[in-house]
């Protein structure tokens, strides 16, 4: 048990997406919603920003103006790193090191202390530290399944953490990756597709011996089953990861946020995703950042269903914290 609640549960705008790309919710009305969602604020640039990867002088007032009248605290930017987004070739380590530059002087720009980085980001990541160090930034990359703590490029990346050796690179874990079963929403998914529905089960229990993503897909390449069949494979792994919580202790010195993504409440709980162990962990290893509330599920009231999951996450909290 610890004596002190340790962290805070903001959000984070991509909760809104669909809100927001219907026009149903302006910046200003997600901006309103976050004080009374705990108050702290997550951003995606290239959702969010106009001009981005710069953050113009006019975004820059609007947010701060935003901030203040409802008594935000700004807590991670989400930058991206696109290696795909020409259609002839992949960004060059070059290349994605001067897509990013402008992206961490923005969430300075704004005042956000953390800076959300993809994976992709890795071989730009050392020439990166000695601008956020500069900027005063933190920056965390994305633990989002399949990156468990276990997998091969999340080693990759501590190995990368350990050798830089600066405090200003770290982790961000997503909650995906503590996962004990796979949505019924995904499973429905799967079955608009049209994958049959041996396949659904096969794949189901595969997962459930936690195997490898990479073999299931050579696997059924090798088969020849229907692309969908591989799709929809690619897509329960890339939700739902098989990291135990308590893993978290051995990377604790690297978590710079969090982000509580979720698909789904029943019963005031998400019945997927491991939220008890989580904030039992993040508490017994002391963790005092943020949680950012990310809703990733099918289309419904998001302030509500956020306001649920804080809830949730809150009440956790209350119930390690009491003496």
């Amino acid at each position: 048990m610890t004596a002190q609640p340790g962290f805070h549960v903001g959000i984070s705008f991509h909760s809104f997406a669909t809100k927001y790309l219907t026009y149903q919710y302006s910046f200003e009305d997600m901006m309103e919603k976050a004080a009374q969602l705990g108050g702290g604020v997550e951003i995606v640039g290239p959702s969010h920003i106009r001009s981005f990867p710069e953050v113009s002088d006019e975004f820059e007032r609007s947010f701060k103006s935003s901030v203040d009248r409802y008594g935000l605290t700004p807590t991670s930017y989400g930058s991206y790193a696109d290696p795909f987004m020409l259609p002839d070739r992949d960004l060059t380590p070059d290349e994605i090191y001067e897509y990013t530059v402008p992206q961490l002087k923005g969430a300075a720009k704004l005042g956000f202390p953390i800076v959300r980085l993809q994976y992709f980001a890795a071989v730009a990541a050392e020439r990166l530290v000695p601008l956020a160090e500069k900027l005063k930034l933190w920056m965390g990359y994305e633990l989002h399944s399949p990156l468990t703590i276990e997998s091969e490029t999340t080693r990759k990346l501590i190995a990368q953490i350990k050798h830089i050796s600066s405090e200003r690179l770290g982790l961000i874990p997503d909650c995906s990756i503590f996962a004990r079963s796979v949505s019924q929403n995904h499973i429905n998914n799967g079955r608009r597709m049209g994958v049959p529905e041996e396949i659904i089960q096969e794949v189901l229990e595969l997962w459930n011996k936690n195997t490898p993503v990479d073999d299931v897909i050579a696997d059924f390449r090798a088969r020849k089953l229907d692309e969908k069949c591989v799709s929809w494979a690619d897509m329960v792994w890339g939700g739902f990861g098989r990291s135990e919580p308590s893993a978290m202790l051995e990377i604790k010195q690297y978590i710079k946020h969090f982000h509580g993504k979720f698909y789904t409440l029943v019963d005031g709980d998400e019945p997927d995703l491991r939220y008890e162990d989580v904030v039992k962990t993040l508490l017994e290893m002391g963790y005092s950042g943020w949680m950012s509330t990310e809703y990733e599920g099918a289309p419904t009231d998001a302030f509500a269903i956020a306001k649920s999951h804080q809830n949730m996450v809150n009440g956790y909290i209350k119930k390690y914290t009491m003496n």
